[in-house]
C-alpha cells in the first residue's frame, strides 16, 4: 500500500522500498528522502518536519497530519 500527502512544499509519498521490501521509502517529488522500517515512522517524520527537505522541514505555517491514517491511501 502507498500513501500521498500534498503539501505547498511538495507531494510526500510513502510506499514500499524496491531495494528491501521489508522497508517503506519517503519520497518527495519523487525524489528519494529516506527509508524506514514502518510506513507509520515515515509519517511521523513529516509530522515532525525532520525529513531532510528543507522547505518542507524549516516551514512553521500549514497544517501537518500528524500520523499516518490522515494520510491519503492509493
Amino acid at each position: 500500500m502507498a500513501y500521498i500527502l500534498r503539501t505547498p512544499a511538495g507531494t510526500f509519498t510513502i510506499e514500499p522500498d524496491e531495494a528491501d521490501w521489508e522497508m517503506f521509502k519517503l519520497c518527495i517529488g519523487g525524489l528519494w528522502l529516506a527509508s524506514f522500517q514502518t510506513a507509520e515512522e515515515a509519517s511521523t517524520t513529516v509530522a515532525k518536519r525532520q525529513t531532510g527537505w528543507s522547505e518542507w522541514d524549516r516551514l512553521t505555517e500549514g497544517e501537518c497530519p500528524s500520523c499516518l491514517a490522515d494520510w491519503e491511501e492509493c
